[in-house]
């Protein structure tokens, strides 16, 4: 597994780095299929508050990507706990993978609520990444790897984009555009 550590608004010790790849070394061992690991340490108040320091890992797992962040504390405690949640998660994801070879996988979708416009428009970040097809199961256990709310892929099974995201109360949601009367 290839390692990358980087340091915002500070440089990162060589012993800092070593604890990081040690740790995330041993993530190897849940789940082999590992390609590389982004580690990046972001200290926001420049050295000034502990609670400001931030861990985060996004790991490249042969084409699914696994996330977690910790803020707050130590960056040694901050990575110990990235490198706890992304091992809950791995095997989380290894199990999903079982499960869905086995054929006990599968989600039911409920209903899309209609979204409620928000005040400010102002896009902040631009973000660019590929579409893969994939089934809307394989996008749920994505979205649960990834950390965020939502995921966008491309449906495999209509060959059209496709958003699978997190409900507030439990569950998933899927949207998938209306293609209207195209006959």
């Amino acid at each position: 597994m290839k390692v990358t550590v980087k340091g915002k608004n500070f440089d990162v010790s060589e012993r800092l780095r070593d604890y990081g790849e040690r740790k995330l070394s041993k993530l190897e061992k849940h789940f082999n299929h590992i390609i590389s690991a982004d580690l990046e340490f972001a200290d926001e108040a420049g050295g000034k508050k502990q609670n400001a320091r931030k861990v985060e890992v996004t790991l490249n797992t042969s084409g699914q990507i696994v996330r977690a962040e910790e803020q707050g504390g130590s960056f040694y405690a901050g990575i110990d706990s990235v490198v706890d949640k992304l091992e809950r998660q791995l095997k989380k994801f290894k199990m999903r993978r079982i499960e869905n070879r086995r054929g006990d996988g599968g989600e039911a979708y409920s209903e899309i609520p209609v979204p409620q416009a928000d005040e400010s428009h102002h896009i902040i970040r631009v973000k660019k990444f590929g579409l893969k097809p994939m089934s809307p199961e394989e996008a749920v256990m994505q979205l649960d790897l990834s950390g965020h709310d939502f995921f966008v892929f491309r449906n495999s099974r209509s060959d059209g984009v496709a958003v699978v995201y997190r409900r507030k109360f439990g569950g998933y949601g899927l949207l998938v555009p209306d293609e209207g009367d195209l006959e």
